[in-house]
């Protein structure tokens, strides 16, 4: 079986000389020590100081909580609303009111000028993201 490189990519930096001769041996090696002297139990955690209570409470938004509980009650995700990118047309009983197009149409500059903002930001990024 073929050996595929190794990407760290969960670290906020990255630590040069690791392709040299002989690191990453010697950095496996330590890994693999510390996997033998480690030996989790089922509440390997116990000790630490719970995350409830106080502690949540410091970071836990209101959006959090309505999410863990939707969660916790095995309910599904809403779907994405799209409604914000309709285009509709004045309504039915608008349909020859003047000022009613000229929303329509003010809304549907709208839209066009956010989406090619959009798309300015997503080729911009793609050319000078990190990812580029």
């Amino acid at each position: 079986m073929t050996e595929l490189p190794a990407v760290v990519d969960a670290l906020p930096y990255f630590d040069k000389g690791y392709d040299e001769s002989g690191i990453q041996e010697a950095a496996a090696l330590l890994v693999e020590e510390e996997m033998r002297r480690y030996r989790p139990t089922k509440n390997y955690l116990e000790h630490l100081p719970s995350l409830s209570g106080p502690v949540q409470l410091k970071f836990e938004t209101e959006i959090m909580r309505t999410e863990f509980d939707r969660m916790s009650n095995r309910l599904p995700m809403e779907l994405l609303s799209m409604k914000r990118y309709d285009v509709p047309p004045p309504p039915a009983g608008k349909m020859g009111d003047l000022r009613a197009w000229q929303e329509a149409i003010e809304n549907a500059h709208v839209q066009l000028a956010h989406q090619t903002t959009r798309i300015n930001n997503l080729e911009l990024m793609s050319e000078y993201g990190c990812n580029a």
